[in-house]
C-alpha cells in the first residue's frame, strides 16, 4: 500500500479529525470524496466520534498511508488521556472529563469541540487541539481567555468536516477556522479575559491544563487523585437536587455570583454543559479542593454537603479520600451515640 502523495504531520496536540481534514485538503480532495476513496466504503467516517472511538480500520489505513507509528496516530485521539483523566477507556457511555458531541447521523447536536480564537489566529495553518475536547479546558492557558464552544455568529457547534457539504461546484477549501454553517471566521470571535479572582485556584488549574499538552510534565498519582475527587464534586454541583446548597455555600465563601444551570441540560452529564456553565462550576470546585482536605471538611461541618453525598456514585475513590471520610463517619457515629446516652 503506497503512501498518500501528501501526508502532513499532525501538529502539536492536534486532533485526529482535524489532521484528517487537513490531509484531504492537502491532497486536493473534498473531505467526503477523500474518505470514500481511501477507507472501506462499508464504514462511514463522520457518523461517529473518531477522536474518541479511533476505529482500527481507520487507524490501520492512516498508518499505512502516512508511514507514522501507530502510537503517534493514537496520540491524536482521546485515548491518549487514559490513566490521566480516566482509568479505563470504553466505547460507549460518558468518559470522565471528555466533552460529548452528541452525534446524530452526521450532525453534531452537542458543542463538545471548543476553541481558542487567539490560538486559531496565531496558527500558520489553523487546526483543532486534542486538549480542547476536555471538559476542564474552559480557558486557554496560553492566552488566559475563555474558550468558545460554538460559533458566536450562528450558534452552531464546530464541524469543520461539513464545510463542503451541499457545495458540489466549489473546489476552494476553507481553512478549519471557518464556520461550516455561516462562514464566520472563528479566529475573530470576541475575546474575554479570565477573571483570576484567586491566584492559587488558577495556578493549580493552569498547571493541570499544561499537563494535557503533548509535552507534559508526567501526571503524578496525587494529581490523578485530585482530578478524581474534583470530578466527583463537579457531578454534585450539576445535580439539580444537591447543587443548590453546595453552590450557594461556595459562592458565599468565594464572593462569586450564583449562576443558574439551564434546566434543559440537567439530565445530561456535566461534561455536556456549556463552557460558561462548566467554567463557573469548575472555579468553585477548584477552590473547594484547595488547601485539601480542610475546605472540604469545612463544607461538611457547615452542612453544605452531607456525608453520604461525598461517596454517592463515586466509583473507585482514592484510598486517602476514603480514609478521610471513614474518620468523618466514625466521628458522626460517636456523636450520635453520645446524644443517645443523654
Amino acid at each position: 500500500m503506497s503512501l498518500w502523495p501528501i501526508h502532513p504531520q499532525p501538529y502539536p496536540d492536534e486532533l485526529l479529525s482535524s489532521w484528517l481534514v487537513r490531509t484531504a485538503h492537502a491532497n486536493g480532495l473534498k473531505v467526503q470524496t477523500f474518505c470514500h476513496l481511501e477507507f472501506d466504503q462499508r464504514y462511514e467516517v463522520w457518523n461517529r466520534d473518531i477522536d474518541r472511538l479511533a476505529p482500527d480500520w481507520l487507524l490501520h489505513t492512516i498508518q499505512a498511508k502516512t508511514g507514522l507509528s501507530r502510537q503517534k496516530i493514537l496520540n491524536t485521539t482521546l485515548l491518549a488521556y487514559q490513566r490521566k483523566l480516566y482509568d479505563k477507556y470504553r466505547t460507549s457511555g460518558q468518559l470522565p472529563w471528555i466533552t460529548t458531541l452528541q452525534i446524530y447521523h452526521r450532525k453534531r447536536r452537542g458543542h463538545g469541540l471548543q476553541f481558542c480564537p487567539q490560538c486559531l489566529a496565531n496558527d500558520d495553518e489553523p487546526y483543532f487541539r486534542k486538549s480542547w475536547r476536555t471538559a476542564l479546558h474552559t480557558f486557554c492557558p496560553e492566552h488566559m481567555i475563555l474558550m468558545h464552544d460554538r460559533c458566536p455568529a450562528c450558534g452552531e457547534g464546530v464541524a469543520f468536516y461539513r464545510q463542503e457539504l451541499r457545495k458540489p461546484n466549489e473546489f476552494q477549501f476553507n481553512s478549519l477556522n471557518i464556520c461550516w454553517q455561516c462562514q464566520f471566521d472563528l479566529s475573530k470571535a470576541d475575546v474575554q479575559k479570565v477573571d483570576v479572582w484567586d491566584k492559587q485556584v488558577f495556578n493549580d488549574w493552569h498547571n493541570v491544563l499544561l499537563n494535557l499538552s503533548d509535552t507534559p510534565i508526567p501526571i503524578v498519582q496525587e494529581m490523578r487523585d485530585q482530578l478524581k475527587i474534583t470530578h466527583h464534586f463537579m457531578t454534585v454541583l450539576f445535580s439539580p437536587r444537591l447543587a443548590p446548597k453546595l453552590q450557594a455555600y461556595l459562592c458565599a465563601q468565594t464572593g462569586q455570583n450564583h449562576q443558574e444551570i439551564r434546566k434543559n441540560e440537567s439530565r445530561t452529564s456535566w461534561e455536556s454543559h456549556s463552557v460558561i456553565d462548566r467554567h463557573h462550576m469548575l472555579r468553585l470546585c477548584w477552590w473547594l479542593m484547595g488547601d485539601y482536605p480542610n475546605r472540604l471538611l469545612s463544607a461538611w461541618r457547615d452542612k453544605a454537603i452531607r456525608y453520604n453525598h461525598m461517596l454517592k456514585d463515586f466509583k473507585n475513590p482514592p484510598a486517602q479520600y476514603k480514609k478521610i471520610l471513614k474518620q468523618l463517619n466514625r466521628n458522626t457515629n460517636s456523636t450520635l451515640y453520645q446524644l443517645r446516652k443523654l
